[in-house]
């Protein structure tokens, strides 16, 4: 048996309660809000109020003059009117009580119906605990009734909870389930849900390119179903977001929002306004994004969405902040930490610690600025948000500025730039992926325009053979009416060539737009693969490229029997360098000595940064005595270069290199012996004085 996993009131019927209750209560209503879905919710909470307490006398009775069946179906339709409006307090008590005597009466069926609604309800409302209990007892429920659609519904609840309680992996295998289950039952809502939910889970782990096709997967089918289209737009939204791509993520707001509109659902249309005040914020449109946050949370309060209310709150804070409104920032910001603490939501209170230390260090407090930042670095859960560590260390850099302390507000820069760069690089590789998964869909899509238009043209060439064949049979008629008809066939012909001389033109077009598309999709590719490869300080191989690079070396020259050399250069005191001179100085130093080694190396000598100060040289097919020769070579030159760069440093920047040679290893020797008997190599070097070259042991001639 089958049963949708939702019960949503039509769009119309909605409309037509809120106007009914906003009727009813104009004259009781007091001052309307200046936000009209806003207004709408409250209207909803009222109109709820005074229809359950209208009907509550006559709860006892229906029992007793229809039966449980009666009572059953009295409570679940004022179960269902309740959530759609919104009111969960009152639907929560009448599906319960709906639940309870289902299961009296052995009704499974409706028992679980019940159960998905209350858990539904608890999920909105922030209640997880009371959620997980619910979708547990339905998950027994649906196995002991054999009721599949209801073993969906369960799965898919508790991936929610686990989710938002951080449990990734144990959420993914529920939402699997139930897409599994959903796709068994040919529910094409639930199978959108499920995707929906699958995505979110692989945008978390930074699955971009994933989470991308997932939901345009749930996309496809929503755009059918119309069933929380705003949703997957919003979803689609957030993705452009983090891929930094601003007019994207613009367009899917906004249509997210038109159609949140449309449905006159005042809980997505909250969580989507909600979302798109706090990309307001981060672009800094402080005045727009405060007026969508004020709007969210106004709906927010009025059904009792408290984890809503915690990001409103937040993201209007933070429009206040950027607006130099502080202390009502500052009240708002507390009372978001408050709330998400009780929620146990990190996110909440990691950002609102954040921006509670802006206001405090804005204000000259640079005692309060350091506690909350400390709070917030106390969290271990919030500290897996790498972005809120960036605006940690950006604003204990400007505080340790602030208290004179210029050495660690460098080192805090320090730690900046590395977060960013590290950032920047996902955000490389996540571009990539999104661009590869773009590139797909678009040649898909080219294709199947060429190929529609090759059918239009083949269609037209049996248009003309047809004409063809009419006029053949014409002529037959009579000499008489040849001159006619080869006249009329002639400007058919004229009139044809000229539409097909057109579409070709066209095809012509889009055939040279579509190249020029390809292009550009290459060199971007080109330019991320690069960036993924190299090291971004020296411009030489990234320890990973480099690694690979080596591993295939290896393999070549031991199918070859060809001698492989790797040479660990390190470069001599550079801590004391780094000590003395700074960071800055230390990379120029690196810098330099990477373009001396990159000009004396052959074009098939593989270059790396192994790690830190030490760099790796592979050389194949040369003799030992060329090998030697080429490591004192590079020694020499780098002394020379370094001599020159740094005359006044002492003690003077130098390297030591360390060999190891393939060919005195085992026969079944890999990457980790050869760079292990080249790092032996190097600190023999370092404990023989430094600024030499040492073969590895099994060398006997070294």
């Amino acid at each position: 048996m089958y049963k949708l996993n939702r019960w949503r009131m039509p769009a119309l019927a909605r409309r037509f309660l809120l106007v009914l209750g906003s009727a009813v209560l104009a004259t009781s209503a007091g001052a309307q809000s200046i936000y009209p879905h806003a207004q709408a919710a409250i209207n909803a909470q009222h109109l709820a109020t005074a229809i359950e307490s209208a009907f509550a006398p006559f709860a006892p009775v229906v029992p007793t003059l229809f039966g449980h069946a009666g009572g059953i179906e009295y409570h679940r339709f004022f179960g269902r009117l309740f959530r759609a409006l919104d009111a969960y307090t009152l639907a929560e008590r009448h599906l319960q009580r709906a639940n309870a005597m289902a299961l009296a009466t052995g009704n499974a069926t409706t028992a679980a119906e019940t159960d998905i609604a209350r858990g539904e309800i608890a999920l909105v409302t922030g209640h997880y605990d009371r959620a997980d209990r619910i979708s547990r007892s339905l998950t027994q429920l649906a196995t002991e009734a054999q009721l599949p659609w209801a073993a969906a519904t369960a799965e898919e609840y508790l991936g929610v909870v686990d989710r938002r309680r951080g449990n990734l992996d144990s959420a993914a295998e529920h939402e699997r389930r139930a897409l599994d289950l959903q796709r068994a039952l040919a529910n094409p809502v639930g199978v959108a849900t499920a995707l929906s939910n699958l995505g979110t889970l692989a945008r978390d782990r930074g699955d971009y390119a994933g989470a991308l096709d997932l939901f345009m997967q749930a996309l496809a089918i929503r755009e059918k179903t119309r069933n929380e289209l705003e949703l997957t737009l919003r979803n689609l939204a957030l993705i452009y977001r983090d891929l930094g791509d601003d007019a994207t993520t613009r367009k899917y707001f906004e249509r997210a929002l038109k159609v949140a509109a449309e449905h006159g659902d005042n809980t997505n249309y909250a969580a989507t306004l909600g979302t798109w005040a706090g990309y307001l914020v981060d672009v800094g449109d402080y005045t727009p994004a405060l007026a969508a946050a004020e709007e969210s949370l106004a709906m927010s309060r009025a059904s009792g969405n408290r984890p809503a209310i915690g990001f409103d709150l937040l993201d209007g804070g933070r429009a206040l902040v950027g607006l130099g409104r502080l202390d009502e920032a500052e009240a708002r910001l507390q009372e978001a930490l408050t709330l998400g603490r009780e929620l146990d939501q990190h996110e909440i209170v990691a950002h609102s610690l954040i921006a509670l230390a802006e206001i405090a260090l804005q204000r000259g407090d640079r005692t309060q600025a350091g506690k909350l930042l400390d709070a917030m670095l106390a969290d271990p859960q919030a500290t897996q948000y790498k972005p809120f560590l960036v605006e940690v260390d950006a604003l204990r850099e400007r505080l340790a500025t602030a208290n004179g302390k210029p050495a660690l507000a460098l080192d805090y820069a320090h730690k900046v730039a590395a977060l960013r760069e590290e950032l920047l690089g996902t955000r490389a590789s996540r571009r990539l992926a999104a661009l590869e998964s773009q590139a797909a869909r678009a040649v898909a899509d080219q294709k199947l325009a060429l190929v529609t238009k090759d059918s239009q043209l083949q269609t037209e060439r049996l248009t003309q053979l047809q004409l063809r064949r009419k006029y053949a049979i014409a002529a037959l008629v009579g000499l008489s009416a040849l001159a006619a008809l080869l006249a009329w066939r002639f400007v058919g012909v004229r009139r044809l060539n000229r539409a097909l001389a057109a579409r070709n033109a066209q095809i012509e077009s889009q055939r040279v737009a579509l190249s020029a598309a390809n292009d550009r999709l290459r060199q971007q590719t080109d330019e991320l693969y690069q960036a993924a490869i190299t090291d971004p300080l020296t411009g030489v191989f990234n320890r990973g490229h480099l690694l690979r690079q080596l591993d295939a070396r290896i393999d070549e020259c031991q199918r070859q029997r060809h001698e492989l050399a790797v040479l660990l250069i390190d470069f001599d005191h550079f801590k004391q360098i780094n000590d003395a001179h700074g960071h800055l100085f230390g990379d120029r130093v690196l810098v330099a000595g990477v373009q001396t080694l990159r000009q004396w190396l052959e074009p098939g000598d593989l270059l790396g940064r192994y790690g830190g100060e030490e760099f790796l040289v592979a050389v194949s097919g040369r003799e030992l005595p060329a090998i030697r020769e080429l490591a004192e070579r590079l020694r020499e030159r780098v002394a020379e270069t370094m001599a020159l760069f740094a005359a006044d440093v002492r003690p003077a920047p130098t390297i030591s290199i360390g060999i190891g040679l393939l060919s005195r290893l085992p026969p079944d020797a890999r990457i980790e012996s050869l760079i292990e008997a080249a790092d032996t190599a190097v600190y023999a070097a370092k404990a023989a004085g430094r600024n030499r070259v040492v073969m590895h042991a099994a060398d006997r001639s070294g």
